[in-house]
């Protein structure tokens, strides 16, 4: 029934008596009501062939750009290797950004962009390498993703693209690694698995942030949030609880309530993510758990024959739940 159709059916009705204006506009009123959400009503942009030949070729140049500096490093001049890296860098980024701004151009500024985005620490490293400062200093390693951070943070804001709110948390990512490397790397914390918390604090922050774009025209980047986010949190847990016989009890004890909330969790945030990647950790928690504590005792055949068991019943968990939760929703990765 078309909207000419409806409207012409109302009127028959009204002029029969056999509904009032109250009633239709009751009826409007609740239509409102059931207005879908953000994420509902955005669809997740599809990738067309177009888009991933830019894409793919941005790779490649940057790819060229790589193995010609490698190739000849020796014989080139100190400004040639700059202005192939960190000059090809900043006019790749000057032109993206110029093409951005048009819609019909965007998909190929995007392709520069990814270009500019690639290039810039290659760039920085050849900079500061040919300006005589030491790259293996922790000062000069936070100093590269804290410039490509900031340049990245205040060009998200300008242009308003995805692909930059991408490179901005990995720079951003690897800033927090860096600078926390930098404060703490003459203090007696930084030797005690100072890796692992500092992962489990990122995993917990990209869970996070991808639940707070999940709800706006951003919520494509959730997927990858969610995924490095639960990896990284289940993976820190899992190598804190540590090996026999040096385990901690508090980690490996607080592990399978982790395991169980991040498979549980997958139902409500509608990501397939958090199944795999909790099915995963689960199975290896059940072979850790039995080979620590019950091979000897039980015996190695009988050990493996209880994991195997707990296998097939993980299996099944995680069976169930992507057939009954996610084969008829749409799931993000």
């Amino acid at each position: 029934m078309t909207k000419e159709d409806l409207i012409l059916k109302i009127q028959e009705m009204s002029s029969a008596g056999e509904i009032t204006k109250e009633e239709i506009v009751e009826a409007y009123g609740h239509g409102q009501l059931a207005t879908p959400k953000i994420h509902d009503t955005v669809p997740a942009k599809k990738l067309t062939i177009s888009e991933i030949l830019y894409y793919i070729g941005g790779a490649i140049v940057f790819a060229g750009i790589a193995i010609l500096v490698f190739q000849n490093w020796e014989t080139l001049p100190s400004l040639s290797k700059v202005l192939i890296t960190l000059g090809s860098s900043v006019v790749a980024y000057v032109v993206g950004a110029l093409l951005a701004r048009d819609f019909k151009t965007d998909p190929i500024g995007h392709a520069f962009l990814l270009i500019a985005a690639l290039t810039s620490p290659i760039g920085l490293f050849v900079t500061f390498d040919t300006a005589g400062l030491d790259l293996a200093s922790r000062y000069v390693q936070t100093l590269i993703p804290a410039i490509l951070f900031v340049t990245f943070l205040f060009s998200f804001f300008a242009l308003k693209k995805s692909l930059l709110l991408l490179f901005l948390i990995i720079f951003g990512t690897w800033f927090y690694f860096s600078l926390t490397s930098l404060i703490f790397a003459n203090q007696a914390v930084f030797s005690v698995k100072f890796f692992e918390y500092r992962s489990l604090v990122v995993g917990i922050s990209y869970i996070l942030l991808g639940y707070t774009l999940a709800n706006t025209p951003r919520h494509s980047l959730s997927g990858f949030l969610y995924g490095f986010g639960v990896l990284a949190f289940l993976g820190s847990i899992f190598a804190l609880g540590g090996w026999s016989p040096s385990q901690n009890i508090f980690w490996e004890l607080l592990f399978p309530f982790a395991v169980f909330g991040a498979i549980f969790a997958s139902i409500y945030l509608k990501s397939k993510s958090f199944l795999v990647f909790g099915t995963i950790y689960l199975m290896a928690y059940v072979l850790k758990i039995t080979v620590e504590y019950f091979s000897e005792g039980l015996g190695w055949p009988i050990s493996l024959m209880l994991a195997g068991l707990g296998l097939i019943g993980i299996g099944y968990l995680s069976f169930y739940i992507n057939s009954r939760y996610f084969n008829k929703a749409t799931a993000s990765y």
